[in-house]
C-alpha cells in the first residue's frame, strides 16, 4: 500500500513539473537561455543539501549574435584603421611667352626655399616650343605645402596675364598593401630570428650551418626590400606630388613683319658654310672616278673620231 502512495506522489510530482515548466513563446524570445526546471527533492535537510550542492551551476549567457545592430559608440572599422592614401595635383599652365621661364623659375625657387624635407624638385625642363617656350616641373611636398601653393597659383597666373587651362587631383588608397607588406615583413624578421637561434645551437653540423646562413642571408635580403618598398609607399603617403605643365600662349599676329628676314640674317653663315661643306663633299667623292672617266672619255673619242674619218674617205672615193 505504502508504494502505491509513493508512485502516486510521484506521478503528481510530475505532472506538476511539466505544468510549471510551460511557458509562453513571446516571453521565450527574451528569455531563450535562462530556463529553469522546478525540481521537489522529498528526504532529510541532509539529502536537499547535497543535491543543490551537486546541482551544476547555471549556463552562461548566450554572446551577441552577429546580425545584431551596432551600438552608436562602437567604432566602425574605417574609423580604427588609419587611410594611407598617396594624392597626385597635375596642373596645365598657359601664359604669354615672356612669362613663361620666369614663371618655371619663381616655383622651382619656391619649393626649393622650403628645404627637402617640405618639397623636393623632382625634375625640371624648359624647352622651345614654336615662337614660345615651354616647360615642366614635377614636385614631391607636403600636403599642407601643396595646399598653401594651390590657394596662391591663380592670383600669380592671373598676374602674369596667362590662364589655367586644365586642373585635375587623383588619390590612390595604398592602405591594404602598406599593412599587408608590413604584415609580411614582421613575419619574416621573426623567421630571421629563429635561424639566428639555430647558427647558436650546439652540435650543428657544418652542413647544417652552411644552409641556415644562405637561408639567412635570403630572409635578410627580402627583410631589406621589402622595408626600402614599404619606405617608399609610406613617403608617397607623407608627401604629395605636384606636376605643373607650362606652355606659351601663341598670338594670332606676328609681332613684327620683318620676323622672316631677321631669322634668315641670323641664319646666314650656317647656312653658307653648310652649303660649302656639301660641295666639299660632293667633290671629295666625285674626285676618284675622275681617274677612270677622263682617259675612258679620250679613249672613247679618238676612236670615234677615227672611225667617221675613216667613213668619210669611203666615201670620197666612192
Amino acid at each position: 500500500m505504502k508504494h502505491v502512495a509513493l508512485i502516486g506522489l510521484l506521478a503528481a510530482a510530475l505532472l506538476a513539473g511539466c505544468e510549471n515548466g510551460s511557458y509562453d513563446e513571446a516571453e521565450s524570445g527574451d528569455r531563450m537561455y535562462a530556463i529553469t526546471d522546478e525540481v521537489t527533492v522529498t528526504g532529510s535537510r541532509q539529502a536537499r543539501d547535497g543535491f543543490m550542492a551537486s546541482a551544476p551551476p547555471p549556463a552562461p549567457p548566450p554572446p551577441p549574435s552577429v546580425d545584431m545592430a551596432q551600438s552608436p559608440d562602437t567604432p566602425q572599422i574605417d574609423d580604427v584603421v588609419q587611410r594611407l592614401i598617396a594624392y597626385s595635383f597635375n596642373y596645365q599652365l598657359e601664359t604669354p611667352s615672356d612669362a613663361t621661364s620666369g614663371l618655371i623659375d619663381r616655383h622651382r625657387e619656391a619649393c626649393l626655399a622650403a628645404g627637402p624635407g617640405t618639397c623636393q624638385v623632382i625634375s625640371a625642363n624648359v624647352y622651345e616650343q614654336g615662337n614660345g617656350v615651354a616647360g615642366s616641373l614635377a614636385l614631391r611636398a607636403l600636403p599642407v605645402w601643396i595646399e598653401s601653393f594651390r590657394d596662391g597659383l591663380l592670383d600669380e597666373v592671373d598676374a602674369a596675364d596667362g590662364r589655367i587651362r586644365h586642373q585635375s587631383q587623383s588619390a590612390e588608397d595604398l592602405t591594404a598593401t602598406i599593412y599587408d607588406m608590413e604584415a609580411r615583413l614582421e613575419a619574416k624578421r621573426t623567421l630571421r630570428t629563429r635561424l639566428t637561434a639555430l647558427l647558436e645551437r650546439p652540435g650543428a653540423s657544418v652542413e647544417e650551418m652552411v644552409q641556415v646562413e644562405r637561408e639567412l642571408a635570403r630572409v635578410q635580403g627580402d627583410i631589406e626590400g621589402s622595408e626600402a618598398q614599404i619606405r617608399a609607399m609610406r613617403g608617397r603617403v607623407s608627401m604629395s606630388s605636384l606636376t605643373l605643365n607650362y606652355t606659351s600662349r601663341v598670338d594670332p599676329v606676328s609681332r613684327s613683319a620683318f620676323d622672316p628676314l631677321n631669322r634668315a640674317l641670323r641664319n646666314l653663315t650656317g647656312n653658307f658654310a653648310r652649303g660649302l661643306a656639301n660641295m666639299l663633299t660632293f667633290l671629295a667623292g666625285f674626285l676618284p672616278w675622275l681617274i677612270v672617266i677622263v682617259p675612258a672619255g679620250w679613249i672613247l673619242t679618238r676612236w670615234l673620231g677615227g672611225m667617221m674619218k675613216r667613213r668619210r674617205e669611203g666615201a670620197k672615193k666612192a
